[in-house]
């Protein structure tokens, strides 16, 4: 069959043998040429550990695929008209950017002379799997594996496009829509999973709360049942409670990261935690549409997930792309006061970016004055413990750039610039607690535009962009109101991804 694609490849290899930066070769008779511009990924506000695209808008992360030594990952593109930008990575650390592999009906890239190559006005947000054998062949036409995306083609319903050379090439599925025909965009955002038990495929679409179809070919899909919950891209990921194989529970979320823990069998999804209040795996302002890469494939049995590092907060004005990913982290869950808990925690690997000296303070009374007064950096992994017992601060002040976060050590808060914007509102800001022997672990991992604060062993998760002075790279770590006990710190300054 006659491949429809136009891919814009604005690099000089697909997956080089390198990893990093490559320098992007830009044909000047390229309909694409004045949509991509060479960047050495230096701009202020550019993160470097943090995957962003070149140039334009970054929206949602979609499908997310490993299978043979590649991780591959597409995300919304395009202001107002959503396209499907694409990226390669042989480490979830470093990222080639590809540009676009999906292009809708009313894509910008049209505009510009580019042919479409899937269905539908534009290209909402979706899932990946990867499928090989007689599945593959009635998708592809071959029975070698293949890369599927299942995406909302706006006016057309849930579609499937899919790649069969490692995402060099991407294929309209020719008898879209394969379920949910809409004039409109809804519903929207399936995401399909293997559900082993009952040896089926389950897609799980934003419709009335959440909707379940199930499939045996990936072609024709039943309903199996409705419920009441999640507001867009749903994900659906089954985890060993407390580390135990023999204890696995599923975990719905949507994309606020607002979830529910409990039993699918493969029709019904039964809420066990049964919690009176809402829970949420990020309570900062900026985590959305969190999708998590096809499990099956994946070199051990996990839980990867990136999200949209944005809320529809505004941005910080970043040119000449506009927004990025966070940072992949490994799913888990735990028991915690009597409930179940999804934890968060960032990849091991990050440790593969560190440079320079590790800075360490151990036992050492922290007060008014700056413990890190003879450290600067812009990007950094740190991690501070504190004992709580017996403090007489009332706050513990990290200064980054100039920008405060404060916690509150009475009430067990965290204040920051922005935290209006957070899902709790301006009057209560995120709770944070020390464990049961008072001891305050937080893990911060800092770039050029974001923090994200990891606390009680990753059942605490706060995403935040915020636009740090791109010419100020002091710190600051002291109290206010009196002194408190740190234990320890160790801060290890995070290399660039991006080769120049």
């Amino acid at each position: 069959m006659k491949s429809l694609l136009y891919l814009p490849l604005i690099w000089a290899a697909m997956i080089p043998s390198g990893w990093g930066f490559v320098t992007p070769e830009i044909d000047s008779a390229s309909p694409f040429s004045g949509h991509y511009h060479a960047t050495d990924y230096q701009e202020s506000y550019r993160p470097q550990f943090h995957f962003s695209p070149q140039n334009g808008w970054m929206n949602d992360i979609n499908a997310l695929w490993y299978v043979d030594g590649i991780y591959h990952m597409t995300y919304q593109w395009g202001t107002n008209k959503r396209d499907a930008g694409y990226t390669s990575s042989t480490d979830l650390l470093h990222w080639n950017d590809h540009g676009l592999a999906l292009i809708g009906r009313s894509s910008h890239a049209r505009e510009a002379g580019a042919k479409q190559n899937v269905s539908g006005e534009q290209i909402y947000s979706g899932s990946g799997i990867v499928v090989n054998g007689p599945v593959a062949a009635k998708i592809t036409g071959s029975p070698r594996p293949a890369l599927i995306t299942f995406y909302t083609g706006t006016k057309v319903g849930t579609c499937i496009a899919w790649s069969n050379d490692h995402g060099q090439t991407w294929h309209n599925y020719e008898k879209n829509p394969v379920a949910h025909p809409t004039t409109g965009d809804t519903p929207r955002d399936p995401c399909v999973i293997w559900h082993e038990a009952t040896k089926k495929w389950v897609l799980a679409i934003y419709e009335k709360g959440t909707t379940f179809y199930g499939s045996k070919d990936l072609i024709t899909w039943k309903k199996l049942s409705n419920l009441r919950f999640g507001f867009e891209c749903p994900d659906l990921v089954e985890l060993p409670l407390d580390g135990d194989p023999e204890k696995m529970k599923w975990v719905l979320y949507d994309a606020t990261g607002k979830y529910l823990v409990g039993h699918f069998d493969g029709t019904h999804f039964f809420d066990e935690n049964k919690s009176k209040k809402d829970l949420f795996m990020d309570l900062g302002p900026d985590f959305y549409a969190g999708q998590t890469f096809f499990p099956k494939t994946l070199p051990e049995k996990k839980y990867i997930q990136l999200a949209w590092m944005d809320e529809w907060n505004g941005g910080i004005d970043e040119k000449p792309w506009e927004r990025n990913a966070t940072f992949p982290v490994e799913l888990g869950l735990v028991t915690r006061d009597g409930m179940m808990r999804v934890t968060r925690t960032p990849i091991a690997t990050i440790k593969k970016l560190y440079t320079g000296s590790t800075v360490r303070i151990t036992n050492q009374n922290l007060n008014h004055e700056n413990i890190l007064k003879e450290v600067r950096s812009k990007a950094f992994d740190m991690t501070v413990s504190f004992d709580l017992e017996g403090a007489t601060a009332d706050e513990i002040v990290f200064e980054i750039a100039r920008l405060k976060y404060r916690y509150n050590i009475t009430d067990q808060k965290l204040m920051y610039q922005g935290v209006q914007k957070n899902k709790f509102g301006s009057k209560n800001p995120p709770a944070l607690r020390p464990d049961s022997n008072q001891i305050l672990k937080i893990r911060m991992l800092v770039d050029w535009s974001s923090i994200e604060i990891f606390s009680e062993e990753g059942v605490f998760s706060l995403s935040h962009h915020v636009a740090f002075n791109p010419k100020d790279d002091s710190l600051n770590l002291s109290t206010r109101g009196g002194s408190v006990k740190l234990l320890s710190l160790e801060l290890n300054q995070i290399n660039s991804i991006w080769k120049h």
